[in-house]
């Protein structure tokens, strides 16, 4: 089981995402939506204070831009494709510092798109010959995070997090 705090971006870019993770991850795909991860796991080691900050914090955070970019791959592919993100108005480096601050362990890895999962899929490599050199080159809005459950044959929303009214964008 993971949990993990997310933003489902949705859109055309988003469909074209989903149509590529169905064709090379199809077990991800049909397990997982297209998501940015806010919060690992692996960075959460006081769930419950997690979700206190969440509730506290997030519905002062404004709603912000993320802009999908390159496909991109750890290892040659062999590590996973990404779809690049970048952070419009800093609104997700922004969630990240309120959510992680101490006694949380924040990990370094950047806002992406996961199109192919090492885990469920050894079909990287083919994916990044495929896929190199694509670009999305596309805005997503962000309104809300997620705080989900994957597990091995389920995905559950536990719980919505509106941002605040703010305006979009800084």
């Amino acid at each position: 089981m993971r949990r993990h705090l997310a933003v489902l971006p949705t859109g055309p870019a988003i469909d074209q995402v989903e149509q590529w993770r169905r064709r090379w991850d199809p077990v991800m795909a049909r397990l997982v939506p297209a998501h940015v991860t806010v919060t690992y796991p692996e960075e959460t080691v006081d769930e419950e204070l997690l979700l206190r900050r969440a509730r506290r914090r997030l519905g002062t955070v404004p709603p912000f831009r993320l802009r999908l970019g390159a496909v991109v791959a750890e290892d040659g592919g062999g590590g996973g494709v990404f779809v690049a993100v970048e952070d419009v108005d800093g609104g997700w480096a922004d969630l990240r510092r309120r959510l992680l601050a101490e006694p949380m362990t924040p990990l370094d890895v950047p806002a992406h798109l996961t199109v192919v999962h090492p885990r469920t899929s050894a079909r990287g490599p083919e994916c990044l010959a495929a896929l190199a050199g694509r670009r999305l080159a596309a805005e997503v809005r962000i309104r809300e995070v997620r705080y989900t459950e994957t597990t091995a044959d389920a995905f559950t929303l536990l719980r919505r997090f509106p941002l605040g009214t703010g305006a979009a964008g800084r």
